[in-house]
């Protein structure tokens, strides 16, 4: 099976990576070029189900989707612009203007392989004026610093990892060449996100066994209304086996769910199968002490299902734990519980408003469970499924009951409003508004 990677950049960058892509037949190569960094959200958004990895055409839309959580870390890469990129383009200057160019204005790449470049070949008597590569860096900023270059006699030619300031300096007729990665850095990087998206599908296909067992409890049911919340019961259990792409078997009185831990995993990220614990023991009016397990292999898996399942029994009342192929026991229902508290600061703050906590939960709950420190207004947009007008309302209404915290503000292209960036504000640490 091939691994899907959806390539992300400027048309010429493009290009050449889905030429790299195309003499690999391992991958499926599915290329998305943008104009904004708006479509770049949307295009990340609508699209993660469908990729397994991201490549990126260059390190400023791979810094982007990371800070703005669009994808994580491990979710993409970038090809780096090594030396042999800028010694490709330099080669390509010397050939087409049949002469040593001594004097070149450069950006995006790293001032020490400049250097160590430079040294090597022994073209030590090139200046170069650079401006290395800097997130906040505006495509204005690196504009003018090539023109200012130019303009003083420091720069003949000007060499730019950006389409956008290539176009601009050629239409403005100051000599440029657009630097993109080699061939040599983009089949590293398409190497990497192979091998990661293949050891990710290794690691869901582990799998997983959900044991269920029945709780009795001291209220008398007459035979029928027992076989009816049996038969209730079994039209619940065979629609989760369903949603988890599993089988359901009843062995010595407990009954299995066998599935991937890829679709576990998949059900407990949207609590799916929490919502479908919570609907069954309230329309069956049963409690269960459920056990999950993991491992490699089944008899691995069912192992750890039992072994919660009996840890299970010596705790009151309704539970669900899960038990990993490494033996590490995690309380999904605790979890689950404390993980639906707002901290008192914001409950009374909330209340002494008269504010409705259902959204203000749902940006706390995220926020801490990810272990996110700093957010923008398009993590919660994305979060909330809202527009970014509303988000901001809300941010704001949180910001003035002093719940969160404005830390700084993020420029946005050069008419845009600048973005506030908050933090939660946990304890009661300063003024309630």
């Amino acid at each position: 099976m091939k691994v899907k990677i959806g390539a992300i950049g400027a048309a010429d960058s493009l290009e050449k990576i889905k030429d790299v892509a195309l003499k690999d037949n391992r991958i499926e190569l599915i290329g998305f070029s943008y104009d904004d960094y708006e479509e770049l959200k949307n295009i990340l958004r609508e699209n993660k189900t469908k990729v397994d990895q991201w490549i990126f055409s260059g390190q400023y839309p791979y810094d982007y989707a990371i800070r703005h959580q669009l994808i994580d870390e491990q979710d993409g890469s970038f090809p780096p612009l090594h030396g042999i990129s800028f010694l490709g383009t330099f080669l390509r200057i010397v050939k087409e203007r049949g002469h040593f160019v001594s004097k070149i204005s450069l950006d995006t790449i790293d001032k020490k392989i400049v250097q160590q470049l430079l040294s090597e070949f022994s073209i030590d008597d090139c200046l170069i004026a650079l401006s290395p590569y800097e997130y906040n860096k505006s495509s204005e900023e690196i504009i003018d610093f090539h023109i200012e270059q130019h303009r003083l006699g420091n720069s003949e030619v000007a060499i730019t990892g950006y389409l956008s300031v290539y176009l601009e300096l050629t239409k403005r007729n100051i000599p440029c060449y657009r630097l993109v990665s080699s061939e040599i850095a983009i089949q590293k990087e398409l190497d990497l996100l192979v091998t990661r998206a293949q050891s990710q599908l290794n690691e869901n296909s582990r799998v997983t066994i959900i044991g269920i067992d029945v709780v009795e409890n001291n209220e008398q049911y007459s035979i029928y209304e027992k076989q009816k919340q049996s038969l209730e019961l079994e039209r619940e259990l065979l629609e989760l086996t369903e949603k988890l792409n599993g089988s359901l078997r009843k062995e010595n009185d407990r009954i299995y769910i066998y599935t991937t831990h890829g679709d576990f995993e998949l059900s407990l990220a949207d609590e799916s199968i929490l919502q479908t614990i919570r609907g069954i023991q309230l329309s069956t009016n049963i409690e269960m002490n459920i056990g999950v397990g993991s491992g490699y292999t089944v008899y691995e898996a069912k192992l750890n299902s039992n072994l919660a399942c009996d840890e299970g029994k010596q705790r009151a009342g309704s539970n669900m734990l899960y038990i990993d192929e490494n033996k590490n026991l995690l309380d999904i229902l605790s979890r689950e519980k404390n993980s639906d508290t707002l901290p008192r600061f914001w409950q009374e703050t909330l209340q002494r408003h008269n504010y409705s906590t259902t959204t203000p939960l749902k940006i706390y709950r995220y926020v801490i469970l990810k272990q996110i420190e700093q957010f923008g207004s398009d993590l919660i947009t994305n979060l909330l499924k809202n527009t970014d007008r509303n988000t901001r309302r809300i941010l704001n209404d949180l910001e003035k009951m002093g719940l969160l915290e404005s830390v700084y503000e993020e420029a946005v292209g050069k008419r845009g409003r600048p973005r506030k960036i908050y933090k939660i504000v946990a304890e009661m640490d300063k003024p309630i508004a």
